[in-house]
């Protein structure tokens, strides 16, 4: 695999020190690597963290304090370490859930998905008589019906007015008469309409770029999904940030002394990891 395109997603170089300081998120991976979703977001992303022990069972071990173990569904206790006061579960990788059946877990992939199943974290299968669109969005195509048109009889789709059959012949796309210019960002996103592009969204200074997972306060964003990480900033689990002197693991170190949190976590003071809030 191309260390530069780990994770679905090619990083450009730090901006002050080059290649010198850059980070690639895949190369702080243990092998081998769990197949990971493309330009999804963090909630998807195995962590720097996390051990993978079984890549076809989508599980992990991490370290957390052991007092949190419980918030951890059908965690399952490795090894204690009385010395860091932590102790290594295993338990579904991020981007998966734990499910019970007949006493064995199961870890199945997150994702949203309508008309469609996950294969893995964040990717979405189309039922039969579905397809994905432009938006990645799973739509009735022929004989269920067309997305902006109509089916015949033997299963083709008339497009709508406005609107044309896309390479496919599956779902129709909207038509600019005049076309939207040789600017790459510019799209054509509904009949004689000329918006942004897929990867881009619409700005003060026009289209820009957006990267997903974003890149974080320290980062900034150009196109492809390429992450630039500023002077004393590293790419790490899909987001530039800079050193901490906390662990700040499931959450964002956005300055030496302070960790922001992913949702569903909270700070731990004695650990100082971010662990799962505690459900009622």
């Amino acid at each position: 695999m191309d260390p530069n395109q780990a994770n679905g997603r090619r990083f450009s170089p730090n901006r002050q020190n080059s290649m010198l300081n850059s980070f690639n998120r895949g190369q702080s991976m243990p092998e081998p690597e769990v197949e990971q979703p493309k330009g999804k977001s963090r909630e998807f992303l195995i962590r720097s963290h996390e051990i993978l022990a079984d890549n076809a069972r989508h599980l992990c071990r991490t370290w957390v304090p052991p007092e949190i173990i419980e918030r951890y569904p059908y965690a399952n206790i490795i090894q204690p370490d009385q010395s860091k006061k932590l102790t290594l579960i295993e338990v579904c990788c991020t981007g998966y859930y734990a499910m019970r059946s007949n006493g064995v877990t199961y870890c199945r992939p997150i994702c949203s998905c309508q008309n469609g199943s996950c294969r893995v974290a964040g990717d979405c299968n189309c039922y039969q008589g579905f397809v994905k669109n432009d938006n990645g969005d799973c739509v009735f195509t022929c004989p269920l019906g067309c997305q902006n048109g109509r089916c015949y009889l033997d299963g083709s789709c008339l497009c709508d007015p406005g609107f044309k059959l896309d390479e496919s012949r599956r779902f129709c796309r909207p038509i600019c008469s005049n076309g939207c210019g040789n600017n790459p960002r510019h799209n054509c996103t509904e009949p004689e309409v000329c918006g942004c592009a897929t990867g881009f969204q619409l700005t003060d200074d026009g289209c820009q770029p957006v990267c997903d997972p974003g890149c974080g306060i320290g980062g900034l964003c150009r196109e492809n999904n390429e992450c630039d990480c500023g002077a004393g900033y590293q790419l790490k689990d899909g987001v530039c940030q800079t050193d901490c002197y906390q662990k700040c693991s499931n959450g964002i170190c956005v300055s030496r002394n302070r960790c922001i949190c992913d949702p569903g976590y909270s700070y731990h003071e004695q650990s100082t990891m971010c662990v799962p809030i505690k459900k009622n």
